[in-house]
């Protein structure tokens, strides 16, 4: 079944009162040039160097996650927000599990 993504206007819960291991990692909002996604991360989660065409920010909710970007690991604890550019590498890996919330903006490809 697929999950269900919000519409305009919805209001929706990042993290309930009290987080449980029913936390998926999901997309939450998938419009033409808007992705929005929560990620879950169980402890040892790696997320091997990718790059993707538009700006991102990885904001982490709950935990903490290791982050490279532009060569350098940094940690991003809760309630900090890492921006990352437009086709800039990044990886991320946590050791004691961590929820981000991860926010993509998606080009216009010229025709």
């Amino acid at each position: 079944m697929a999950l269900k993504h919000a519409t305009s206007g919805e209001v929706l819960e990042l993290l309930p009162a009290t987080p449980t291991h029913e936390q998926i990692s999901q997309a939450l909002v998938c419009a033409p040039r808007l992705e929005v996604m929560r990620l879950v991360l169980e402890a040892g989660k790696v997320i091997p160097g990718h790059a993707v065409a538009g700006p991102l920010t990885i904001h982490c909710l709950l935990g903490s996650v290791d982050v490279e970007a532009d060569g350098e690991w940094q940690t991003l604890q809760e309630h900090q927000l890492m921006y990352v550019a437009e086709g800039v590498e990044h990886a991320l890996q946590t050791e004691v599990g961590a929820i981000v919330l991860v926010t993509l903006v998606r080009l216009i490809q010229a025709d």
